[in-house]
């Protein structure tokens, strides 16, 4: 293991125990890649913040860190929790849930991690730099961070992101070089056309070739928080930490393997959770809804009014939700009896659902876990098909 100086010193336990343990876990990881080598990073992302999650282990863990001094060394932010700190009883939280979730930011507060509470952290001010080298955890901004902005980064755990941030230090694999090319070139034929298609799109993909990097070439080719929702979908069904597209510059290599996504693949997983009866909960924001997102639900519900019966879910960073309070957009929301809400994922909400309780999303991820997690039955539908069900037009 080839380690400099400072590394020396930290396991040395120079810069306090927390530090040696958290590096001592990245060399670990570092040998297992057979690389033997750690690389500097510039910022980290934290998931396993909800309770639901981690549990009373985990929330142990977080405060023996805290509580022995660890501190990161780069921009950290953290994942979101279960549920709206300012809106709990959105999400059926008891006292007990509500006050140990509370010690689990504390704790990552104390180390210095910035509370965004958002799985979007690029809607933040943890937004790198084509070439930066990072340690994210979150599948989806993982994915993003590589694919989109350029970045370099592991498909890290929660355990790790947070070593890494703590050490500044991250295990030098494939993903932080530019042996990362495609392996597989993915020709859609299908029609994309909303967010829950480019959804639908990634996990579709993401089934096909789970151990591939694809490139993937559109008609009308990607753009924007589209690819957003196609790295959420592509993390929920495969291993991979990027794909391509055919709009990126690089040389295509010539000896690719070739597959094609039809509409008959897309319709195959669509008709799986097909809509059968109205929902009881809608749910958009799964990853997090952008500003312009926000914008765009805020003037569809204008002048009108949620159905009796339904709880519709607009889920969105902090600071984007700060942003929307700003330009008055909660005021539409409030009125239309629709939530906007922050730091809450609803995948690792206390939520109670039933069997008797019918989840709508346009998020082929949110569809997924929630299946997954809860005990409703759940349909992925594009988003005006949301916002129909929503408004009961």
């Amino acid at each position: 293991m080839r380690l400099g100086r400072t590394e020396k010193m930290m396991l040395e336990g120079r810069y306090g125990e927390a530090c040696k343990r958290s590096l001592e876990l990245i060399v670990a990881i570092a040998e297992s890649y057979g690389r033997g080598e750690l690389i500097k990073i510039k910022s980290a992302h934290v998931s396993g913040v909800s309770y639901k999650s981690i549990g009373d282990a985990g929330l142990e863990y977080l405060k023996d860190l805290a509580e022995g001094g660890a501190k990161v060394r780069v921009k950290t932010t953290m994942n979101p929790c279960g549920f709206d700190l300012d809106k709990p009883w959105l999400f059926d939280v008891d006292e007990t849930f509500f006050e140990k979730q509370l010690e689990i930011i504390k704790s990552l507060e104390a180390m210095g991690v910035q509370p965004s509470l958002t799985c979007t952290p690029y809607y933040s001010d943890n937004k790198p730099r084509r070439g930066d080298h990072i340690a994210w955890a979150e599948s989806s901004a993982v994915i993003y961070a590589n694919s989109v902005i350029g970045a370099y980064t592991n498909r890290e755990s929660g355990p790790s992101a947070l070593a890494a941030a703590i050490t500044g230090r991250a295990a030098l694999a494939k993903d932080h070089t530019d042996e990362r090319k495609p392996s597989v070139m993915v020709e859609v034929t299908a029609k994309i056309f909303d967010y829950s298609d480019w959804s639908l799109l990634g996990f579709v993909v993401g089934r096909l070739v789970p151990d591939e990097v694809p490139l993937i070439k559109v008609k009308g080719g990607t753009m924007g928080d589209k690819l957003k929702y196609l790295s959420a979908g592509l993390g929920t069904s495969s291993a991979t930490s990027i794909f391509w597209t055919a709009e990126q510059d690089f040389q295509e290599p010539r000896d690719l393997k070739r597959i094609v996504v039809t509409k008959e693949d897309l319709k195959e997983v669509r008709d799986r959770w097909a809509l059968t009866r109205r929902p009881t909960v809608i749910l958009i924001g799964c990853p997090h809804c952008s500003l312009r997102e926000v914008k765009e639900i805020a003037r569809s519900l204008k002048g009108r009014r949620v159905r009796r019966g339904v709880m519709f879910l607009i889920l969105t960073s902090r600071s984007v939700y700060r942003k929307a309070s700003e330009l008055g957009l909660l005021e539409i929301f409030e009125r239309a009896g629709a939530h906007l809400v922050k730091d809450a994922c609803l995948a690792v909400s206390p939520k109670k659902l039933s069997r008797n309780d019918v989840v709508l999303t346009d998020s082929a991820k949110g569809a997924y876990y929630a299946e997954t997690m809860t005990n409703a039955t759940i349909a992925l539908g594009g988003r005006r098909a949301c916002l129909e069900e929503a408004l009961g037009i």
